[in-house]
């Protein structure tokens, strides 16, 4: 299997320079070859949550009596518990590829052995299907059903011509990676203590993001997102999903959680 960490200005997505600092995560890219098959045991400190973004994988786990598998298609997933130990196939002709997020207390390790040697006898369970409305599209919160996670993480689809808030975070981090589409990415200034301060967007830095490509928000930056196709994205983050500061919003949204974007949520 075939792993890579794509690189942004901060460093490597996701497992950040500085590891020392709070909230830091993993975020990781898989490619899986045909007929490969690769286990894997979870740290007893971690958990992980895995998105098909290419091809299909089967999944299979260690139960108490032999093994039990699921296959996930494109954008389906699943969730790793702590201790747990599970086997990845590809079992078509074409590569398939996934994306890793999760929480970097311990270290994934990969398992010896077809057998699941000293496994957990744990279930992997689904990614939420929670999905929030926005002005601009939709997100699904994958992480929705797992409660106290120290990482979320979620699917977030614009429609072309529309444009995320001019935002900052007080606490939140947050990387996005494109899966389909292109963006265009506003960043790299700090936003003002003042709330009631005009931001001025066109001394802000731009950068285009197609496919296979991401960008990191540090707490505290000012950043918005303009879909130049219809665009999807898999967003990992510090778990704090209602820290944000809105300094513009083309719906007129104030700060924070909108609960009338929840009023159909499911999870």
């Amino acid at each position: 299997m075939k792993t890579t960490e794509v690189t942004t200005r901060y460093g490597r997505i996701g497992r950040l320079a500085d590891q020392a600092a709070a909230g830091a995560y993993l975020f990781a890219e898989h490619t899986i070859e045909p007929g490969q098959a690769t286990p894997f045991r979870i740290h007893p400190r971690d958990h992980r949550t895995f998105v098909v973004i290419q091809g299909r994988v089967r999944l299979e786990t260690a139960r108490d009596r032999g093994t039990e598998s699921a296959i996930y298609e494109y954008l389906d997933g699943w969730h790793a518990l702590p201790g747990c130990v599970y086997r990845i196939a590809n079992p078509d002709g074409e590569p398939a590829i996934l994306i890793e997020a999760g929480s970097v207390l311990g270290e994934t390790e990969e398992a010896t052995g077809p057998a699941f040697p000293d496994a957990v006898a744990r279930p992997c369970p689904d990614v939420s299907d929670y999905t929030v409305d926005k002005p601009w599209g939709s997100e699904v919160w994958y992480t929705q059903n797992l409660p106290d996670l120290p990482y979320a993480l979620k699917r977030i689809r614009m429609t072309e011509g529309h444009q995320s808030s001019l935002q900052s975070h007080e606490q939140k981090l947050e990387t996005n990676y494109v899966i389909e589409g292109a963006a265009t990415v506003l960043s790299g200034a700090m936003a003002p203590a003042d709330l009631t301060a005009v931001i001025d967007v066109g001394s802000l830095t731009t950068t285009v993001h197609g496919p296979r490509s991401g960008w990191t928000n540090p707490p505290g930056e000012l950043h918005r997102v303009i879909a130049r196709t219809d665009y999807t994205s898999i967003e990992i983050s510090t778990p704090e999903l209602d820290d944000v500061i809105r300094w513009q919003d083309d719906a007129g949204r104030g700060h924070g959680r909108i609960d009338a974007e929840h009023a159909g949520g499911r999870s």
